[in-house]
């Protein structure tokens, strides 16, 4: 509605506008009319006195004039601030653009200066210690999706000495059903309290011992129960290489093992010999033991290569600017001395390398 009255005012007073020019054209026939009775008395006054219309006229010409200079002014500015207008649209396009490309490079440049910075790490780690091969750090994340906790490792960098060959897992998924995460995140949390210098009383102790116990007992039977119904190889799922390495998790937690044993013992039974040795080696899990103890941890890899034999893994978790890590590296068990320490030697080799991130 604005934009109506707007345009008919702007027609009104054009100059040239049909209205106008038909008034003008009236205005000139007065200069060439006899006065009549029967005409209105200030036509005939218009009659009498031409020079009052020849003024009017001058100023009507003047106002022409003025009016048409003005208006092409004004529409040469109206295109002049369209173009700049395009202009500046096509300057913010191409502003955007570049920030966008900046922002990524900063990323590009972040993550490669993380990298470089995380490499130097690993690789002065590996060659100051003489018993580790190769170290190899992920990162890794855990989110529900529906009635299950999904973990996600993704390999981040590594450095190995030369003449040693280790595949790194690309990347990696673990699904553990949601209640059973919980149940067995608490089994964690009251093992770790019971292994700690923490005094309980009597009566709490003997209370959470039950609990644990439970736990333990209820979560090992349901899994135990799952995998030995399994038919064939064939019907073996990603959860059931999580629970398999959960039930192998719960022994160790049971018998209080250190961080340096191996897990030698079948557990399904001799029935379930191919069956458990593909869920041992079908699918590299020993890292998740590292992610679900929060705490070193020490495992084989046995499928393939005799090589390996002597190999063995040690993943620890750790934190660096707010990202989970999970820090693996793999030294030559065979080559040791008897009389060393290995969870001693094992331990100290995780506060070198913690201490080397923390100076970077």
């Amino acid at each position: 509605m604005k934009n109506i009255i707007k345009n008919t005012i702007i027609t009104l007073f054009n100059p040239i506008s049909p209205i106008v020019t038909l008034i003008v054209g009236w205005t000139l026939t007065i200069l060439v009319t006899q006065r009549n009775e029967t005409y209105p008395g200030w036509i005939n006054y218009m009659i009498a006195n031409p020079y009052t219309v020849i003024f009017f006229l001058a100023l009507w010409l003047i106002f022409t004039i003025i009016y048409t200079a003005l208006q092409n002014k004004i529409v040469s500015l109206t295109n002049e601030i369209k173009t700049k207008e395009t202009i500046i649209t096509e300057k913010d396009n191409q502003l955007k653009h570049t920030s966008g490309i900046v922002l990524n490079r900063s990323g590009d440049f972040a993550n490669f200066n993380r990298l470089l910075r995380f490499n130097e790490t690993l690789k002065d780690f590996t060659e100051n210690n003489t018993i580790v091969e190769c170290v190899q750090m992920y990162s890794y994340s855990t989110k529900r999706v529906n009635q299950k906790i999904s973990i996600k490792v993704l390999y981040d960098c590594g450095f190995c000495s030369d003449g040693i060959n280790i595949n790194n897992l690309a990347q990696c998924y673990y699904d553990i059903d949601y209640n059973d995460y919980n149940t067995l995140k608490d089994i964690i949390d009251i093992w770790k309290k019971l292994s700690s210098d923490i005094h309980f009383p009597y009566s709490e102790q003997d209370s959470l011992i039950k609990i644990l116990v439970n736990g333990i007992n209820n979560l090992y039977r349901k899994y135990y129960n799952e995998l030995t119904n399994i038919k064939h190889i064939t019907d073996v799922t990603s959860m059931h290489f999580t629970e398999y390495r959960i039930i192998t998790l719960l022994i160790r937690i049971a018998r209080r093992l250190s961080a340096t044993v191996f897990d030698k013992n079948r557990i399904l039974g001799n029935d379930y010999f191919e069956l458990e040795n593909y869920l041992l080696n079908g699918k590299r899990t020993g890292i998740l033991s590292s992610i679900l103890l929060e705490e070193i941890f020490m495992f084989k890899y046995t499928r393939n290569s005799h090589k390996k034999d002597g190999r063995a893994y040690v993943s620890f978790p750790l934190n660096i600017s707010m990202r989970q890590y999970i820090c693996v590296f793999s030294i030559q068990t065979s080559d040791l001395d008897k009389n060393i320490d290995l969870e001693y030697e094992i331990k100290s080799l995780r506060e070198d390398i913690v201490k080397r991130f923390e100076k970077k």
